[in-house]
């Protein structure tokens, strides 16, 4: 919902997102036991009424190249494809070297913003990023396509459908267990987004020989999702893996420099941090560009920015998911942390 604000009222994209994505019913959560069954005898925990507050299933491919392009259209140059071959960073003075088109440019700039994601561009060539060791999680995913709707589920179950008004499907459903958690998203052009999420110390997937049948034999293992993935067929093409998600810098921004989003850290998608993040640190980033433009001196802003971001990520690691995975199974212990 935060990040959902950040996208309509400050980059004035809710035509698009009307027109091309899913609204979000905010977050679903299942559990299971040995007698679990299927949704109708599995606990659950979630909003009874629609969501109030606008949220959105991104589709992020669709929605980055729109924002990419209403970029160019609103007077960004763009180099694509290209790549960022270095950087020569000064105080408020750098020179980026890319390489596109098969020839090499030389771009002399104020303020290098890196938003280069989970690649880090920037941080890596100045040290400063941190493997978050303390949380071994890892993901893997893909998308499907002919996962069938829980709500026509619920409505032939009688009183599963009584439970609540809004519509669960439109959430993003989580199947909890002792050490995971799995994501079942639903994305506007039909196909649905699921993954699974968990602690190296409690499941062991990341030593699969066979990733994508052994995650496909996961997710059909837990009975109230294998009652949607009756028929639906994977995308295995799309299938992914990452084998440690959370990092975090020590520095998000210099004099001239700046890192924004997933370049600069990430946590964990469990309720998902990540674009609330990259809204956060583009809009404070901007706030501290508009400063040095106007002529203001920037030293006590920047040295803030950067105390304040890196103090956040800590604080929010320790307080709400540091050995969380531990008891992501337990039902009244877990709905009690929401």
């Amino acid at each position: 919902e935060m990040s959902a604000m950040f996208i309509t009222r400050r980059l004035a994209l809710w035509h698009h997102l009307e027109a091309e994505h899913l609204p979000k019913e905010g977050l679903r959560y299942w559990f299971s036991n040995d007698r679990v069954t299927g949704h109708a005898n599995a606990s659950e925990a979630g909003g009874y009424l629609r969501s109030s507050v606008p949220a959105f299933q991104l589709r992020r491919d669709t929605i980055d190249e729109y924002m990419l392009a209403t970029a160019v259209h609103e007077g960004a140059e763009l180099l694509r494809p290209a790549r960022a071959r270095d950087v020569e960073l000064g105080d408020f003075k750098s020179v980026v070297t890319v390489e596109a088109a098969g020839q090499t440019h030389e771009i002399t700039c104020r303020w290098v913003l890196d938003a280069t994601g989970r690649v880090t561009f920037l941080g890596r060539k100045l040290g400063l990023i941190d493997r978050n060791d303390e949380h071994p999680t890892a993901a893997m995913w893909c998308r499907w396509k002919n996962v069938r709707n829980i709500d026509d589920i619920a409505a032939r179950q009688g009183e599963l459908a009584t439970r609540n008004i809004s519509s669960r499907r439109l959430a993003t459903n989580h199947y909890m267990g002792r050490g995971y958690w799995i994501w079942v998203i639903p994305l506007g052009n039909g196909e649905t987004s699921i993954g699974v999420v968990f602690d190296k110390r409690l499941i062991d997937l990341h030593h699969s020989k066979n990733r994508p049948d052994d995650f496909l034999a996961f997710l059909k293992a837990i009975p109230a999702l294998a009652e949607l993935l009756e028929g639906a067929v994977p995308r295995l093409d799309d299938f992914r893996f990452y084998g440690h998600l959370p990092y975090v810098t020590r520095q998000y921004m210099g004099k001239g420099w700046a890192l924004l989003g997933d370049a600069a850290a990430f946590l964990d998608p469990y309720s998902s941090p990540g674009l609330d993040h990259a809204a956060f640190s583009a809009e404070a980033t901007v706030g501290i560009i508009k400063a040095d433009t106007a002529g203001e001196d920037v030293s006590a802003l920047i040295d803030e920015h950067n105390a304040t971001f890196v103090r956040s990520y800590h604080r929010f690691f320790q307080a709400a998911f540091k050995d969380k995975y531990y008891y992501m199974g337990e039902v009244d212990l877990l709905s009690a942390s929401f």
